[in-house]
Formats: C-alpha cells, sequence, structure tokens
C-alpha cells in the first residue's frame, strides 16, 4: 500500500479535481437562472428533511460511507463518482494499490496513485467515534478486498471453475434431497408395519397405536422437510461463495445462521436455570400429590381418618386437593418458564384466562355443584333416588354429572347445577334405619265408613308380599274435601330398590280388597252419584265386561 505519492503528482491530482468540479458546474451557469421558488413555510410540527448517507459500493461490496457535503454535492453523487472513478482504474490492466494523502479538507483516498474520493471529519461515524486513522484503515481493507476479487474473477480459468463447482453441487443436492426423500418414504413404511404388528384389531390401545402412527407420519414428514431445507441452504451458500460477486450475500447467510445458532444457543443456556427450578417444583408436587393419594387411599380403606374424612368423601377430597397442589405448583413455576416474560407469553396467558371466564362458567358451576352434592351428603352411590321425573339407583357423583340407572336398565345422566336445583328424594335415606316408607293414596266419598275403608287398606298390604309387619302399616286421613275423603296408606318395605313394583302390587291389591266389598274407588268429579256402584265383581277379574254389561252387569249409571 502506497501511503506516500510525489508532491508534483499530488498537485496534478488536485487539479485534476478542481476541474471536474468546475466542468459539472458549467452547465448550470450556461442556462438562464431559474426563478427563485417562492418560500414556503413548514407547516407547524413537521421536522426537516433527513440527510441521506452515500455508500460507496464496488463489486457487490461496501467500500465507504459518505455523510458530508463537499462543495456543494451532496454524499449520495460523491458516492457516484467514487464508484465511477474505482470501477475506471479497475479496468486499466495491472493491480492497482490503495493509498492515501492528507489534505485541508480532509484525506484522500487514492487508488493506483488516482484520485477516487474524500474523506471529510463530517464522513466519521461520530455515533461510534470513529477516527480519521480507523475510517482509512477499513476502507483500505475493503476497497484492496473487492479490487483483488473483480481481478480475479475476471480470470477466465476462474469463472469456469466456478461454474463447475456449482454444476457438481447442484447434483449432488439433488441426489441428497432425492435420497432424504427416499428414506423418510422408507422409514414411515417401516413405523406403519412395525405398529400394525403390535396393534391387533380387537386391542383396547387400538385407537391409541393409530393415534401414534399418525403422529409418528407427521413427524418424519417435518424431520424431511427440514433436512430438505437445510441441503437447499447450503448448497445455495456453497454456489454463492464460488463467485466473487455474489461471495457477500453467502458470507452473510452465514452470519445470519451463526447469529441464530449463537442466540439459541443462548436463549438454551440461559433458560437451563429457570427449567431445572421448574422441573424441581414440579416434581415436588409429584411428591406432594403421591403422598396425597396414598393417605387418602387409607382413609378410602377405613385404616385410619383424617380430619373427620371417611369413606364416602375420601376420593373426591383427594382430588380437590390434587387438583389444588397442582394448579399452586403451576403458580409457583410459572415465572421460571422460558419465555414468561414477554409479551406473546402474556398476551396468550390473558387470552386463555378470557375464554375460561367466558365459556367455563357452566363447568365451574357444575363441578361446583358436584362438590356440594358430595360434601352435602345428600346422596351416594347405591341411593335410590328421585330427581324431577328421573328415578334410578346412583351410580356415580361426578365432577360435572350425576350418573343414575332406571329400573329399566338406562343410564342417564344429570348435570348437578340441575340435581342442585330441583327437588331430589332419596328413598334410601331414612331416619328409621334401611329400607323406606311407601306412600299410595285413595279418595273414596263421603257415604263410605270411614273404619271400613282404613280397614281393607291395611289388609290391601297385608296381601302384598314384601311389605313389613313391623313397624304396622298405617292409614291417614290426609283431606276432607267437598266430594270425597283423601287417605293415605304408609308401609314399610326394606329394599328401596323394589319399589315400583310393590307399589304396583299394593295397588293391584287395593283395587281387588275394594271391589270384593263393593266400595269404588272414584275420585267424585261428578253431578250426581250413579244407579249402581263402579265395581268389577271377582266372577269378572279375568275377563273384560261383555257388550250392553256394566262393571257390575247392569245398565251404566250417570257417572261423569
Amino acid at each position: 500500500m502506497s501511503m506516500h505519492a510525489p508532491r508534483p503528482q499530488l498537485h496534478r491530482m488536485m487539479r485534476g479535481l478542481a476541474a471536474a468540479l468546475l466542468l459539472a458546474t458549467l452547465p448550470a451557469f450556461a442556462q438562464p437562472a431559474p426563478a427563485p421558488p417562492a418560500q414556503v413555510q413548514p407547516e407547524a410540527g413537521t421536522a426537516p428533511a433527513q440527510k441521506h448517507d452515500g455508500v460507496v459500493r464496488f463489486y457487490n461490496r461496501e467500500i465507504l460511507t459518505l455523510r458530508s457535503e463537499f462543495l456543494g454535492r451532496p454524499p449520495e453523487l460523491r458516492a457516484a463518482a467514487a464508484e465511477a472513478n474505482i470501477q475506471r482504474i479497475v479496468d486499466r490492466p495491472g493491480m492497482p494499490e490503495v493509498g492515501f494523502r492528507k489534505s485541508d479538507q480532509g484525506t484522500l483516498l487514492l487508488l493506483g496513485s488516482e484520485l477516487v474520493t474524500l474523506i471529510t471529519p463530517g464522513d466519521l461515524d461520530a455515533l461510534h467515534e470513529q477516527t480519521m486513522e480507523q475510517a482509512q484503515a477499513e476502507a483500505a481493507r475493503r476497497l484492496e478486498e473487492a479490487v483483488r476479487t473483480a481481478r480475479h474473477d475476471r480470470l477466465p480459468g476462474n469463472l469456469t471453475r466456478g461454474i463447475l463447482w456449482s454444476l457438481a453441487s447442484t447434483a449432488m443436492a439433488v441426489l441428497a434431497i432425492m435420497g432424504l426423500v427416499w428414506l423418510g418414504g422408507r422409514s414411515r413404511e417401516r413405523l406403519k408395519r412395525w405398529m400394525a404388528r403390535h396393534a391387533q384389531p380387537n386391542e383396547p390401545l387400538q385407537h391409541v397405536m393409530l393415534g401414534l402412527r399418525v403422529f409418528g407420519d407427521w413427524v418424519f414428514r417435518l424431520l424431511v422437510a427440514i433436512l430438505v431445507l437445510l441441503v437447499l441452504e447450503e448448497w445455495l451458500r456453497f454456489v454463492l461463495g464460488r463467485f466473487g460477486f455474489t461471495r457477500p450475500w453467502s458470507e452473510a447467510m452465514t452470519a445470519w445462521i451463526v447469529g441464530r445458532l449463537a442466540a439459541w444457543s443462548t436463549a438454551i443456556a440461559s433458560a437451563i436455570p429457570g427449567l431445572v427450578t421448574a422441573v424441581v417444583i414440579f416434581l415436588l408436587a409429584r411428591l406432594v400429590a403421591r403422598t396425597v393419594t396414598l393417605t387418602f387411599k387409607g382413609i378410602q380403606s377405613g385404616r385410619f381418618q383424617l380430619f373427620g374424612i371417611d369413606r364416602e368423601l375420601a376420593e373426591p377430597t383427594r382430588k380437590l386437593v390434587i387438583v389444588v397442589v397442582w394448579l399452586f405448583a403451576l403458580a409457583m413455576a410459572y415465572p421460571y418458564l422460558p419465555g414468561s416474560d414477554t409479551d406473546a407469553f402474556k398476551g396468550l396467558s390473558v387470552l386463555v384466562g378470557l375464554m375460561v371466564s367466558l365459556g367455563a362458567s357452566g363447568i365451574v358451576g357444575q363441578a361446583a355443584g358436584g362438590f356440594t352434592i358430595v360434601y352435602s351428603r345428600t346422596m351416594k352411590a347405591g341411593d335410590y333416588v328421585r330427581s324431577g321425573d328421573i328415578e334410578g339407583v346412583v351410580q356415580q357423583i361426578g365432577l360435572f354429572t350425576t350418573r343414575l340407572r332406571t329400573l329399566t336398565g338406562v343410564e342417564v345422566s344429570i348435570p348437578n347445577n340441575v340435581v342442585l336445583g330441583g327437588q331430589l328424594h332419596n328413598y334410601s335415606r331414612h331416619p328409621e334405619g334401611p329400607g323406606m316408607w311407601l306412600e299410595t293414596g285413595v279418595t273414596i266419598g263421603y257415604d263410605a265408613p270411614w273404619r271400613q275403608v282404613q280397614r281393607m287398606l291395611l289388609e290391601a298390604a297385608a296381601r302384598t308380599d314384601g311389605i313389613l309387619t313391623e313397624p304396622k302399616p298405617f292409614v291417614l286421613q290426609t283431606a276432607l274435601s267437598d266430594f270425597y275423603v283423601e287417605y293415605l296408606l304408609r308401609a314399610r318395605i326394606p329394599d328401596p330398590l323394589r319399589r315400583p313394583l310393590l307399589l304396583t302390587q299394593l295397588h293391584a291389591n287395593i283395587q281387588d280388597v275394594f271391589n270384593s266389598e263393593g266400595v269404588q274407588i272414584m275420585s267424585p268429579h261428578y253431578v250426581a252419584d250413579p244407579d249402581q256402584p263402579k265395581l268389577v265383581p271377582p266372577q269378572h277379574w279375568e275377563r273384560l265386561p261383555g257388550p250392553g254389561e256394566t262393571s257390575t252387569g247392569g245398565n251404566a249409571g250417570d257417572a261423569t
């Protein structure tokens, strides 16, 4: 690098620079001066136009950045003139050397002892406190590299070698991509055959194995796509690096990849302590959950009691405590999770919380209803209950629904909030012990003696198998209505599950006893009493009355 040139030659270069500037300004002096434009006042609040830097480039490389005006020429024009000077000097035979000359206005950048441009103090990077010596060294290094690369690529042999290397790398990339696609296909087929051998048609895990096969197929496809992209990236980077003009792009790709890998490595390294802390928190939560499970399993088996919790409340209490433990662990581990302090993570958390608060209110209410039913001991599994129009045996009190199985074998799921919102009849609960009271009623007119009616109801209860004799059945007169007396028969049965069957038998015996003694069962919403009582004589108990016959063998009465 030539740092000094003869003084006469320096004077000639200065005179050439002045002549060039003079010729550039002659057309402006030769033409009539235009009328000065009207002064336009800038609007309030508007900022003045910013100055644009001029970047000197040669052979796809950045050589120097010019930031100031010189002799009225903006940085863009100065940069364009410098690029033209470099191109003109490089086109000449020989390898020009880079040099510098100090002047009153700054430092002259020379190439092959000819002027390229002038570096003024205003061109220095004031933000990074760049000095003139640093600017000279950086410009010399970049310009020498660009000139050397341009001269090197002009040789026919070098260009031919670059093309051949590019063709060879293209062929290798195509073969590599074809091999990856073939290998991915073979791997997916082997995975399918392996899962088909281990998943029999009648196995319970068939659907799980099918899901794993679909997941594995997509994983293999994703891996093949990533590897293909890596091969294409390496091929493009290699081809761009074979030619001097495109080598900066290859180096930029390499720098970008290295930067990404470094950033990922730094992020992973910085996230490791937080991940370790979160893992420790979750391991402690798992230990506590297992301890809680063992404790409540002991309560459920009857080995001991804790805080008044019995066998019935052991399982729901265990689930509730475990949910609280894991929620507490999640809240404690959340700040240590990678990315938890980012705006995206916070926004996602807010979105999930909003969705849960808006869409899960009914689910939360049903879950609360399930715990209310369990802890209030309203019913338990095995009880015979009636909720609304549904009557059956409680199979399970779940977190959201209660399952009943009716006597016809139909399983009915009732939401817990519906069970709590309506009336619940538990036929299995009675202070006198196991069993339940069976109730049924009749309405009999005032013309029938009440003592006879009570005796007939008790006789019908005695004829019914399954009704206990102790405590004894009894009859209550619950109301004296306008046209009839209301009688209520109460009898004790040992098994609540037989309630519908025993109630059917009791109703049949009541009809037989009343028919045999000539007392009609009518809720007398009528205009007048019939001529004959509405009875079915014993000889007709096994058949229907014939045409023209009444229930007593005569004509029909006036009953309405």
